[in-house]
């Protein structure tokens, strides 16, 4: 008994060390490591590598660094010619020291390029810092010393807060366009889409770059983030400063082994990287990750709501109406746009209408259709090019006919404007001229490659001078739409944006413009646009969501893209799907046609004026505070206003059932109203 006493003690002993060396002293598979935490978060910092982890404590959730490599960063230099992407973690020498309960500061100094020569005199230094007792991760890049390199981007932290495929079942959030979500799960779907998103998953098409603030491609709103079926983690942007985000969706890496002929060793993950341009001094480059239990993406823009209203971009409609009661006119307003050439073309053969010819439609639509509230938007009314929007043109009927077709959008509670342009000058136009271009320090033209955005932005508040005002006083108009100059927020000094927009906004009119961006929506009424465009477009391997109006919903008005209208079929849906996801996200419709189509419009602009303006009226002033998947194939969704009204759809050919057992037939609705009326019914295809 004795023996048997002995050789227990001896063996506790030898297990208690073997765990000790395993959990400390393992030189071969785990660093040192430094510690900061409070009562929601632990980061632990890798001494060896300095990557990081996060324990989210509510849920226990561990989010892991980098699970390719364990890198903590990348490093973008041009080295003789060549890029190269330096692993930071390989640097010659890592420090990490903590300072104080809450902070941790790291540097990597004298990476090591591939080839195995050293950045000599290369140092980056970084911090983490756990915000007082919040769930918040600030991650700041303090300072970049390049040595004697031409250093280009850095993207930290690296890989962080990723999802396995098919493992960590949730989703990256990515506010592109409205925004989308990219689940990291197969998942039901049809039409071919499988495919697709299957095999982009294999090559670059799920990887990239996206710019803050870009027109064509880029993010809307700076902020991104993944989450699990437990938790999420959201990143923001410090408002002073403009990284790419790199995304990789469900990717293996495996391009980064295709010019050597090898499989990719890496499991295949989601993550989203902020990317920082080096040569950026003047923004502060931190993001800050907010861990929200069992949170999703409606948890991640609400997040970024606080901060958008703490940033001083959200203005609410209600407080607009308050100033121009005009903006009620755009309570479940169809936004009509009425093509006859111009800006492109003047009086253009074929789509050219009279004055006279608008007010047949202007009556038409109310008087047959029994159109309730609509935004008509005639392009195609001066006898310039744009950037001159004057004279109005004779030919068509001059001001005389025109007023009378603004003064018929008035007598029924309709809004008018005509199409105006300041950014531009086409190549086209007799007037075509460059004088107008933006220049660089040595003269030369600048955005010559671009016909919508080449006037330099300090000469367009000139231009909008010049006629805008006579064309107010001859039609008395209550409204404005000017296109393009909003549609991006450039990487430059944007003074001459801004004084455009407060001279625009200093007319009390109703407002609107093409696209827009954030820092644009105290100026404006109505942005016309946020449509998915293709290439590159996330949406070809995710889900549409309604980001942007989680977050903006009642500071400002979303309609559709004149060159992607609801009449027409897109990437984005037809009639069908486009009034169904109009009714669910809280937006108008758009219906944009040249006169001698409008017989072909009507049936639609009645279907629009029966389900989508009375929707869009009474939530139009409302916050979206909820959106939902409910379908494994995530064609059923529901979401939820402020004003108490709750919308259903089904986006699918097949009738689908809620956690509540309720049917929703194929491309149907279920819309329940704030006095708890029921509006339901489906989109079904006939012949005749």
């Amino acid at each position: 008994m004795k023996r048997n006493e002995n050789f227990m003690q001896i063996l506790m002993i030898l297990i208690f060390n073997l765990g000790t060396f395993l959990t400390h002293g393992n030189p071969f598979n785990e660093a040192t490591q430094t510690v900061i935490e409070n009562n929601k978060l632990k980061v632990t910092v890798n001494e060896k590598t300095g990557s990081f982890t996060v324990l989210e404590k509510e849920t226990n959730h561990l989010w892991k660094d980098d699970p390719w490599v364990n890198s903590a960063g990348l490093l973008t230099i041009k080295n003789k010619g060549k890029i190269e992407y330096l692993n930071i973690s390989e640097s010659k020498k890592v420090t990490v020291k903590k300072e104080g309960d809450h902070s941790i500061a790291l540097s990597f100094i004298n990476p090591v390029f591939t080839n195995g020569d050293v950045a000599k005199g290369v140092e980056i230094k970084t911090e983490l810092r756990l915000v007082d007792s919040n769930a918040k991760l600030e991650v700041e890049v303090l300072s970049v010393n390049k040595g004697d390199y031409n250093l280009m981007e850095l993207r930290y932290p690296t890989r962080a807060f990723s999802l396995e495929t098919d493992v960590d079942k949730g989703a990256a959030v990515i506010p592109q366009k409205q925004g989308v979500i990219c689940p990291s799960f197969i998942s039901p779907m049809n039409g071919g889409s499988f495919c697709m998103w299957d095999d982009a998953t294999y090559y670059r098409k799920t990887s990239g770059k996206l710019p803050l603030f870009n027109n064509g491609i880029g993010l809307t709103m700076p902020w991104w983030g993944t989450h699990t079926e437990k938790t999420a983690v959201v990143g923001i942007v410090d408002v002073s400063a403009r990284p790419d985000m790199f995304y990789n969706i469900n990717n293996n890496g495996q391009y980064l082994f295709n010019s050597k002929g090898e499989m990719s060793p890496y499991k295949r993950i989601a993550f989203l990287d902020p990317v920082w341009k080096i040569n950026r001094e003047k923004e502060r480059k931190l993001i800050t990750y907010e861990f929200i239990p069992k949170g999703t993406h409606v948890d991640m823009a609400k997040a970024y709501r606080k901060e958008a209203i703490k940033d001083g971009y959200f203005v609410s409609l209600k407080e607009k109406a308050k100033r121009d009661p005009n903006v009620e006119k755009l309570q479940g307003a169809i936004y009509m746009g009425v093509y006859g050439g111009y800006p492109h073309y003047v009086e253009m053969p074929g789509m050219a209408f009279t004055f006279k010819e608008l007010q047949d439609i202007i009556k038409t639509t109310h008087d047959e259709l029994g159109v309730d509230n609509a935004f008509f938007h005639a392009w195609g009314v001066f006898s310039n090019f744009v950037p001159n929007c004057w004279p109005i043109n004779e030919n068509l009927g001059g001001v005389k006919e025109l007023k009378k077709a603004v003064d018929l959008t008035k007598k029924y509670g309709y809004l008018y404007s005509s199409y105006h342009a300041y950014s531009a000058t086409l190549e086209n136009d007799p007037e075509f001229n460059t004088e107008l271009f933006a220049k660089d320090k040595e003269g030369k033209l600048k955005n010559t490659g671009s016909r919508w955005a080449n006037i330099d932005q300090n000469k367009q508040l000139g231009l909008a001078k010049k006629s805008l005002h006579k064309e107010i006083a001859a039609l008395e108009l209550q409204a404005d739409i000017t296109d393009i100059s909003f549609a991006t927020f450039p990487d430059e000094d944007n003074t001459g944006l801004f004084n455009l927009a407060k001279y625009i906004d200093s007319l009390n009119l109703v407002n609107g413009t093409e696209h827009g961006q954030q820092q644009f929506i105290p100026y404006f009424d109505m942005f016309e646009g946020l449509t998915y465009l293709p290439n590159p477009n996330l949406v070809q391997f995710s889900h549409r969501a309604p980001l942007f109006n989680l977050v903006y919903h009642d500071a400002i008005a979303i309609f559709g893209k004149i060159q992607d209208p609801d009449n027409q079929i897109s990437i984005n849906g037809d009639f069908r799907v486009k009034s169904l996801r109009n009714i669910l996200f809280g937006m108008g419709t758009t219906i944009f046609f040249s006169p001698y189509e409008f017989e072909g419009m009507k049936e639609m602009i009645q279907i629009a004026n029966k389900v989508v303006s009375p929707v869009n009226r009474e939530t139009f002033f409302a916050e979206l505070t909820d959106h939902e998947y409910i379908s494994d194939d995530f064609k059923l969704q529901r979401s939820k206003f402020s004003s108490g009204t709750e919308v259903i759809v089904n986006l699918g050919p097949v009738y689908q059932k809620t956690k509540e057992g309720e049917i929703i037939p194929a491309y149907g609705y279920k819309v329940t109203f704030s006095d708890g009326k029921v509006a339901e019914g489906s989109f079904k295809l006939t012949y005749n």
